[in-house]
Formats: C-alpha cells, sequence, structure tokens
C-alpha cells in the first residue's frame, strides 16, 4: 500500500464509526423516548426539533473557531479531540437513560452529544481539503470518507437484523458503547499516521459569512437546492412504500439495504469519472441520471417489488456522487477564497455547508409532511397519493434540473484550479 492509499484509508477510518449511531439517533431514538419511556411523542418531537436549531446555530460558530486554533497537536485534530471527549459520555447517556428519565434529561444529553459532534464533523470536513490540494485526490479522500460512513450505516443495519430478539434497551447500550470503542480506537490511527497542519499563524478573520464569494454562494445555493431533492424522496420513502406499494417490513428493510449498498459501491464509478471529465461536470451527470430514473416511479403500483428494486439501486448509485463530488468541489472553492480574499477559513466554509444540509433535510420535513396531511393521505384523500407520487418524485426532478442548470457551466474547473494553486504557492 502506498503512503497516499494509506492516508485514503485512514482518514476514512472515523467516518465508519460516526455514521454507526446516525440512524438509532435521528430515527429510532425519538420513537423510544417518546412511547417506550412515556415521554409523549409532542413532547419529544419538540424537543428534538430545538436540539436541531441548536445544531444549526452552532455550526458557524465551531467552524469559525476550528479555523482560528493553533495547536502543535494539529489544527483539525484538536477540536476533533474535545469533540469526542464531549460526545462520548453524551452517546452513552443519551442511549441508556435512567427509569426516571424526564424531558430535560434528553434535552441536556441530546445538546451536549449535538455539540461535541458538530466539533467532530466540520474540522473533519475542512481535513480533507487540507490533506492535499490536488483536484482528483480531492474526490478520492471524499469518497473514501463516505463510503465509509455508508459501510457504518450498514453494519448498524446488519446488527439490528442479528439481534432483533434482543430488547432494544440492551441493543442501545451496546451500540453506544461499541460506538465509543470503536471511536477511540479510530481517533488514535488516524491521529497517529495522518498529517494535520500545526503551529499555525493567529487566523484573524472575521466572524461574517463569505458573502462576496459568488462561487462558493452558487455551489451552496446548488448543494441545497439538490440536498432538499434528495431529503423529500428520504421522509416520503416509508409513507411511499407503505401506501403506494403496499410493502412490508421485511421489503422495507431491503430496499434500504440495497440503496445504502449501492450508494457505496456508485462512489468509485464517480470518482474515477471525476478524474477524466471534471468534478461539476460530473455531479450534472448523476443528476440528470436521477432525474430519468425518477420519472419512472409514476407508473409503480401495488406489488411493484422488483422495479422499485431497481429504482432504489439506481438512485443509490447517484446519491454516492452526492456524498463525494460536490464536497470536493467546496474544498477547490475553498482554495479560490484564500486566494482571492486572503482568509484561511476553510471550516467556516463547511460549517455554512453543514448548516445548508441540515436546513434542506429540515425544509423537507416542512414541506412533506403538512402538505400530505392537509391531503388526508391518512384518512385516504381523493388526491393524496397523487400528491405523495409528486413529492416523492416530481417536485426532485424539478429541484434537480434547477441545481443541474446553477453547477452546468460552473467555472472553476481542473486548469483553473491548478493556476490558483500556482498562484497560492508562490504567495506562500
Amino acid at each position: 500500500m502506498t503512503g497516499s492509499q494509506q492516508t485514503l484509508y485512514l482518514y476514512a477510518l472515523p467516518a465508519f464509526v460516526l455514521a454507526m449511531p446516525t440512524i438509532p439517533l435521528f430515527i429510532l431514538l425519538p420513537t423510544y423516548y417518546g412511547e417506550e419511556l412515556g415521554l409523549g411523542l409532542a413532547a419529544v418531537g419538540l424537543t428534538f426539533f430545538v436540539l436541531r436549531i441548536l445544531d444549526v446555530v452552532s455550526d458557524p460558530i465551531l467552524g469559525w473557531i476550528s479555523d482560528r486554533i493553533q495547536s502543535s497537536f494539529g489544527r483539525r485534530k484538536l477540536p476533533m479531540l474535545v469533540g469526542g471527549v464531549i460526545a462520548a459520555p453524551a452517546l452513552i447517556a443519551l442511549f441508556n437513560p435512567p427509569s426516571n428519565v424526564s424531558i430535560l434529561y434528553l434535552f441536556g444529553c441530546g445538546a451536549v452529544l449535538y455539540v461535541g459532534w458538530t466539533a467532530i464533523q466540520i474540522p473533519y470536513l475542512a481535513w480533507a481539503a487540507e490533506i492535499t490540494s490536488d483536484y482528483h485526490t480531492r474526490s478520492k479522500l471524499n469518497g473514501s470518507r463516505e463510503a465509509a460512513g455508508l459501510l457504518g450505516i450498514l453494519a448498524i443495519g446488519l446488527f439490528g437484523v442479528l439481534f432483533t430478539d434482543i430488547p432494544q434497551s440492551i441493543q442501545y447500550f451496546w451500540l453506544a458503547t461499541l460506538t465509543v470503542c470503536l471511536g477511540t480506537i479510530s481517533f488514535i490511527i488516524t491521529f497517529k499516521f495522518v498529517p494535520d497542519k500545526t503551529g499555525e499563524k493567529q487566523n484573524k478573520q472575521k466572524f461574517t459569512f463569505p458573502h462576496q464569494n459568488g462561487l462558493f454562494k452558487r455551489l451552496l445555493t446548488a448543494w441545497f437546492i439538490n440536498g432538499l431533492a434528495n431529503g423529500l424522496p428520504a421522509v416520503c420513502l416509508p409513507l411511499f412504500m407503505t401506501h403506494i406499494l403496499s410493502a412490508g417490513e421485511t421489503e422495507k428493510a431491503w430496499f434500504l439495504f440495497l440503496y445504502f449498498l449501492a450508494a457505496a459501491g456508485g462512489i468509485p464509478l464517480w470518482v474515477s469519472l471525476a478524474g477524466k471529465l471534471g468534478k461539476h461536470q460530473v455531479w450534472c451527470l448523476s443528476m440528470c441520471v436521477a432525474v430519468l430514473i425518477f420519472s419512472a416511479v409514476p407508473f409503480l403500483g401495488e406489488g411493484d417489488f422488483i422495479l422499485f428494486g431497481v429504482i432504489c439501486i439506481l438512485t443509490g448509485v447517484t446519491l454516492g456522487s452526492d456524498l463525494t463530488l460536490p464536497q470536493a468541489i467546496q474544498a477547490d472553492c475553498a482554495d479560490w477564497d484564500r486566494y482571492r480574499f486572503g482568509q484561511d477559513r476553510i471550516a467556516s466554509l463547511y460549517a455554512y455547508w453543514s448548516m445548508a444540509t441540515k436546513l434542506a433535510l429540515g425544509f423537507a420535513v416542512g414541506i412533506a409532511f403538512p402538505t400530505l396531511s392537509f391531503f388526508e393521505l391518512e384518512q385516504g384523500g381523493p388526491y393524496a397519493l397523487d400528491m405523495l407520487v409528486f413529492l416523492y418524485a416530481g417536485l426532485p426532478i424539478l429541484l434537480k434540473l434547477s441545481a443541474v442548470g446553477m453547477m452546468w457551466s460552473f467555472p472553476l474547473n481542473l486548469k483553473k484550479h491548478q493556476f490558483i494553486q500556482t498562484l497560492l504557492e508562490r504567495r506562500s
């Protein structure tokens, strides 16, 4: 294994562990606290909503702090280490509540976990932009991280299948314990063997949104629009499988497994294509492919499991591009930002990137659920199924085409990025 290959794999190692508790945390835990522990769905739902707001607000603050750190230990490693020390006990406490649990306990543990998680995630994303300045290697680096994250999600899915008969509380205990133990090991290995900047000069940039960076704003807008296009099918997927396909729990589990497995398998394809055609062109190509696939959704009906399975696999493959290439383009925009405006604020840029991701998912829920409630989906309203299909496929098609229109002629290509790198090297 070459040194560059070792860096790819070892940088991605923490992503596998960080992804493990995400599905239980965001999907399963609210129902567990609301129903099993008796706190009530309304109270738990409101608590998680407030936690999500806190999570979004903390992004730019922690990104700005990360950019200002001077450390002999590592500019990105130090905030990740602090975040891990904060998040680990909060994760164990949240997944192992006492018998007399309260909403205050849920909010306190959740707030500490979210802050610690963000303190890890934003420097971790920014780190990839600093490990290498090579246009194509950045795609590989982001691809390795996202593939590792998808494998972490699949591993927890397998964990749930193998230990179905074990009580949920015990599953949560072992999941949290396993995450903390593996996370400690992965952080130690990655910190030891993956290089990080040390002893940086104090960064004096102000706490402001990079409104003058037109390339960043254009990419961020396209990323938000495409995130909304991906979020709508995600939140509507269980409803679509129930009301359109009449799928059971076994079929639902298999569809999700195929989707994430295909996403992980598709990442090398898009990275390879990006090395030949360019990152923004290949991202646009993958979105066009997704549009073509989604156009078959209105023709699905009850029991069309095979066709829907094919759609899950193909759209999963395109997800691999969404997870990999835009963030590599973002790293190139950070180089332009450093050259044009003379500010080293990579983590701050990724913090706004993280905010856009979370807001897109929030808007997806805020659009889909109230709309379907208005059309009386649960009561069998006359136009409810048509609206469900539109939200699952129709609106995402329109959104993805809008994102393609924004990114098709994106000016920051390989040659221009190499020129920027040359100028930055001369300046330094």
